[in-house]
């Protein structure tokens, strides 16, 4: 929808395409977040009844889905970012996150203590801050490449007499 309203230079269509999309989004991922906050050994239990592995994985749950909606909404603007002919920030941001993650797992990974846990928050907060960069450069890009929002001219209503 965001590429075909871009094409049509439909400004105010493109940006509520993405404000749809991110909603619903959102919505899903809220709901999936819940699930995983309030039955993760029930979801873990399901492929495997080890006690560990339901006490592992309910952990993994937990923690990770504070991504989800972070996820979601990557998604999104990299998908309106396609629309509109522009896949390099979206690109430039996965690889920042790439390094915020990879490079500061591997060190965590050498330390004394290490535990699975430090790395799944690592992953909490590289996708953060690429939904911070994504929807940057999304604004960024909206304000580059589609005209102005449409104002309403207000107009006094006439007196009546």
């Amino acid at each position: 929808m965001a590429g075909q309203n871009y094409g049509a230079k439909l400004g105010d269509r493109v940006r509520q395409s993405f404000y749809s999309a991110a909603a619903m989004s959102a919505a899903v991922m809220v709901a999936l977040t819940l699930l995983c906050r309030i039955a993760p050994d029930a979801m873990v239990r399901f492929f495997n009844a080890d006690a560990g592995v339901v006490a592992f994985g309910s952990e993994y749950l937990r923690i990770i889905s504070w991504t989800f909606v972070a996820s979601g909404m990557v998604f999104v603007s990299s998908s309106v970012f396609q629309g509109m002919g522009n896949t390099l920030p979206p690109l430039g941001s996965s690889s920042l996150r790439l390094l915020l993650f990879a490079l500061p797992a591997y060190v965590l990974s050498r330390q004394p203590g290490f535990e699975m846990r430090h790395v799944w928050y690592l992953s909490v907060a590289s996708v953060t801050i690429q939904l911070g960069l994504n929807l940057w450069l999304l604004h960024r890009e909206f304000a580059r490449k589609l005209p102005p929002r449409a104002t309403l001219d207000a107009q006094p209503a006439p007196a009546e007499t």
